[in-house]
């Protein structure tokens, strides 16, 4: 019964979000895409995140969709994707960019975490009472393996990759994005995403973090020397910090994030 009760409280609490998603008409309108073309993405969604293992949530996935789903085609921008783990996450945003027709960068070391510094190698959560502890190779999975999820369920024609650990990998970077989803755990990770996307990012875009809950990591969002310092603006801040978007009721989500319109550069 209590394995029953719990699967009825993970379906039913969904069900806002989801109503919101398919019967909000800006999200789809500038592509043509109605009610049942949403609800196509949602079904394909729900059998994505049971047929590749994910850490993030399909109302998560959603949330993200429409964030690209009312977004105008005339801005121009990729989508960016940093930690994809299996490509549970990867596989899902790939069908939202064949819709978009934007191109969705994948970028992962394959090798799993970093080792990290002493601060990073444990986080406070404290909306749900614990820590998030981090290791080195921790969430490794091979591009061999996204390749393979991308090729069953996902749209591997609209995807590029850039492999390696962001401090080196991301230091090039010079393509303009609308979009950027982050689930990289470490604030070592973090703070080279944001150098390399903030300068690109346009101003309709956001720049989401699926560590919404961990103080530690969303606080380099109000951190103003260290803004002022790489960046040369104020410190934007971050919406859902602390407990993530209200995606669903009592739980939020791991959700947050940051929109370059905030602090007007």
């Amino acid at each position: 019964m209590e394995r029953v009760m719990e699967r009825f409280f993970q379906v039913t609490s969904k069900i806002p979000y989801l109503l919101v998603f398919l019967t909000d008409r800006e999200i789809g309108r500038p592509y043509g895409i109605g009610i049942v073309g949403k609800l196509r993405l949602v079904a394909a969604f729900y059998r994505n995140t049971q047929r590749v293992e994910t850490l993030s949530s399909v109302v998560e996935h959603l949330e993200l969709a429409a964030a690209l789903l009312r977004l105008p085609p005339t801005v121009e921008g990729v989508v960016v994707e940093c930690g994809c783990y299996r490509g549970g996450s990867s596989v899902n945003l790939s069908l939202v960019c064949g819709l978009v027709r934007r191109r969705l960068v994948i970028c992962d070391s394959f090798e799993g975490l970093p080792k990290p510094a002493e601060y990073d190698e444990s986080h406070p959560v404290p909306h749900r009472d614990g820590t998030e502890d981090y290791h080195e190779g921790q969430f490794a999975a091979s591009l061999e393996l996204v390749h393979d999820n991308l090729r069953r369920y996902g749209r591997p024609d609209v995807c590029d990759f850039v492999v390696g650990f962001f401090d080196r990998s991301l230091a090039d970077w010079d393509r303009p994005l609308v979009l950027a989803f982050l689930d990289v755990d470490l604030i070592d990770s973090l703070r080279p995403c944001l150098t390399a996307f903030w300068p690109q990012l346009d101003p309709a875009g956001r720049l989401y973090v699926h560590e919404a809950g961990d103080l530690d990591l969303v606080a380099t969002f109000f951190e103003a020397d260290w803004w002022q310092r790489e960046l040369g603006i104020p410190a934007p801040g971050f919406i859902g910090a602390g407990t993530g978007l209200p995606l669903m009721p009592v739980v939020g989500s791991e959700l947050g994030y940051a929109r370059k319109a905030a602090v007007g550069g």
